[in-house]
């Protein structure tokens, strides 16, 4: 499947994920590691990687084909809100993405999908990756 599929179906766009998120994930990695800033997020857990779509018909047709029964469950909608007056969805996957090896790895189970904002166009494909961090708790009496 390339970035900008004509068809969407479901099993197509988990192919894809299963062969273009390990790669994608592992060079923002790296890329943290070398800047400036030297960032290790080895340690922190992945809480989702965002898909972006090309139009909103490429978004509904998506949104569409990863909820119908030829998902066959691989997909389930955890929401889909509007947010900055745009649609975006939200689903989980049945089985993870598990990337990295060693002490280095992360597990995806979350994809993002934003339509397009109005006037902003993009490339469809991977956009961003969230990374959670945990917060010492205060216990405030």
């Amino acid at each position: 499947m390339t970035s900008n599929p004509e068809n969407t179906t479901a099993s197509d766009f988990l192919s894809y994920l299963h062969e273009r998120v390990p790669s994608f994930v592992t060079a923002i990695v790296a890329e943290l590691k070398k800047s400036e800033y030297d960032i290790d997020v080895t340690d922190l857990q992945a809480d989702h990687v965002c898909y972006r779509t090309e139009s909103m018909a490429q978004y509904t047709e998506l949104v569409e084909a990863l909820q119908s029964s030829e998902a066959g469950g691989s997909f389930t909608l955890l929401v889909e809100s509007e947010i900055g007056g745009r649609p975006i969805a939200t689903f989980k996957l049945l089985q993870p993405i598990e990337i990295g090896s060693g002490n280095c790895r992360h597990s995806i189970d979350v994809i993002e999908i934003p339509s397009p904002k109005e006037g902003s166009p993009y490339d469809a494909g991977l956009e961003h990756k969230n990374l959670l961090l945990e917060m010492g708790h205060t216990n405030h009496q």
